[in-house]
């Protein structure tokens, strides 16, 4: 009797067990495909844009520095390149002039009357010197509430298959996500709007994020962190949509005569 006892206590346990798990996981579907149909809802708002945000940021090796930003571009969804950046300390002071495209990378830095030139990459400013582990590309489309097209793995229906790899956090869902253009573990609130990112193993980058008030998509601060002590903080400003796209030239960086080019890594 005393055995039969403990072994029904036990399957009523572990029933308890699968129905506690099997409302996490229809909690967690809910969340996941609330970020699936936000993101699809953002796909329509493409075109040209202009973002001015402040950036303050401390690299590891480095002191702290504070910056303004511009980031524009055209927003294609077939082809969003070019795309550029200036950043700006004090008033009118330009610190660096940033041009991306399908394939390169060029920063001019006036006060070294240099350019500097790299292939593109995902991480292609923190070869620059500044702690963001993306591509001026995969800045924009978070800033712009486009994440879905980093976060999310895979097209159409694939896009709707939740993780199988997630856990229960104090605001929301950490899932798992692999496949995608930015593979880590995302995190969403209940409703599915990104909180949190970070790469999958330990000692790796992570991005916070702080919802728009108009758009919880479009982040009002991304903090971002490594645990060797590399950190940066963008604030949004303002983001505007245009109905005119930016010309080729208001998209070109043009150098000064007597330039110095250099490849990035030195």
């Amino acid at each position: 009797m005393k055995k039969l006892f403990v072994l029904s206590l036990a399957l009523l346990l572990c029933s308890a067990c699968s129905l506690r798990q099997s409302g996490n996981t229809r909690e967690a579907l809910h969340s996941w495909q609330g970020f699936v149909a936000r993101a699809n809802a953002e796909e329509i708002n493409t075109g040209p844009f202009r973002i001015a945000a402040s950036l303050r940021y401390t690299p590891h090796s480095g002191e702290s520095a504070r910056v303004s930003a511009l980031l524009w571009g055209n927003g294609s969804a077939a082809n969003p390149y070019p795309l550029r950046l200036d950043l700006i300390a004090g008033v009118g002071n330009v610190v660096a002039k940033i041009r991306e495209d399908e394939g390169s990378f060029l920063a001019y830095a006036p006060s070294e009357h240099t350019a500097y030139f790299h292939p593109r990459n995902q991480r292609t400013l923190v070869s620059f010197g500044v702690p963001i582990p993306l591509g001026i590309s995969d800045l924009t489309l978070l800033l712009t509430g486009r994440s879905g097209e980093l976060f999310l793995p895979g097209d159409g229906p694939i896009r709707t298959a939740m993780p199988a790899e997630f856990t229960s956090t104090d605001k929301g869902f950490a899932f798992t996500v692999r496949g995608a253009e930015v593979s880590g573990i995302l995190e969403l609130s209940s409703s599915g709007i990104p909180l949190s990112w970070r790469e999958e193993h330990r000692e790796g980058w992570t991005i916070t994020f702080e919802p728009g008030a108009k758009n919880p998509l479009e982040p009002h601060r991304l903090r971002i962190e490594h645990p060797r002590g590399d950190s940066a903080l963008i604030v949004v400003k303002e983001i505007t949509h245009l109905d005119t796209p930016f010309t080729e030239a208001q998209l070109d960086l043009v150098l000064p005569p007597g330039t110095e080019n250099r490849p990035l890594h030195e």
